[in-house]
């Protein structure tokens, strides 16, 4: 039996499966990417949740107890807080900066009280808070006692 001239054995890769592999590589990158820095995001989001439910918690409270309400916001470590400090009408934060209404000043301090009234109103006012270049604000209109939040900015 003769032996063939050419050997049709074939290794190695083709051109388009290079592709192929190379545009799947980009694909996930472009997925990966964007959402490397969005953990800082969701830390202070899950702040965010936290300090509002405490603040819907009081302001309820106080309309169907008929009697005010103080939440107080303390600033803290990323470590959180200790469970034996711990009460419904307090907040602390784990790591993020607290600023009152967005302005840094002389009177800054790392507690702020926030009042509801049981005919629905409040003290009123603005809490910021930011992590890691992350701003996201807390506003309480004094009349209605309504809340709203939102992310401010992000530096780069």
């Amino acid at each position: 039996m003769p032996k063939p001239l050419f050997v049709t054995h074939q290794s190695g890769f083709t051109l388009f499966e290079i592709l192929l592999v190379m545009a799947i590589i980009a694909l996930a990158a472009s997925i990966v990417i964007p959402n490397l820095n969005s953990g800082k995001a969701t830390f202070l989001q899950a702040q965010l949740r936290e300090a509002i439910a405490v603040l819907n918690y009081a302001r309820r409270s106080a309309i169907v107890e008929g009697t005010s309400k103080v939440v107080t916001f303390y600033e803290g470590t990323e470590e959180g807080q200790d469970e034996k400090t711990y009460k419904p009408s307090s907040w602390v934060s784990r790591g993020a900066k607290l600023q009152w209404g967005g302005e840094i000043t002389a009177k800054d301090k790392n507690m702020y009280e926030i009042v509801f009234y049981p005919e629905g109103g409040s003290s009123g006012g603005e809490i910021v808070l930011s992590y890691a270049e992350i701003k996201a604000n807390i506003k309480i209109n004094a009349l209605t006692g309504k809340i709203e939040s939102d992310f401010l900015q992000t530096k780069k």
